[in-house]
């Protein structure tokens, strides 16, 4: 799990809009925020228990567009497809491509998603 979540938050950081949103407005604590995520991932693929928590409450405050959760959901993708193959793989995509989809329906719902 830490190998995906830490390739992939870095390919979040460097991205050019997603990176603005979590490096300069969320003020991402990385080093206190990628264990979160390792245990959130974790939870989810392996039903570890390791997460407790309500993540969508954290991206309510953020300025957050139309588009921002499908760039996320593909850097997801693109880096699950680079680091693994086969039925689990494939678990976590759909589960994130779920998460992207329920958030901005959420947010969208709630007047929170800002137009392009």
């Amino acid at each position: 799990m830490k190998v995906l979540v830490h390739n992939f938050y870095e390919k979040v950081q460097n991205d050019d809009r997603l990176g603005y949103i979590f490096n300069d407005v969320a003020e991402v604590a990385w080093d206190e925020h990628l264990p979160k995520m390792v245990d959130f991932w974790s939870n989810l693929l392996f039903q570890t228990g390791r997460y407790k928590g309500r993540p969508f409450r954290q991206h309510m405050p953020l300025p957050i567009k139309e588009g921002d959760f499908d760039r996320w959901y593909r850097l997801f993708e693109e880096t699950v497809d680079e680091l693994y193959r086969g039925d689990k793989a494939n678990f976590a995509k759909q589960l994130a491509r779920n998460i992207a989809s329920s958030f901005e329906l959420r947010m969208e719902k709630d007047g929170l998603l800002k137009k392009e």
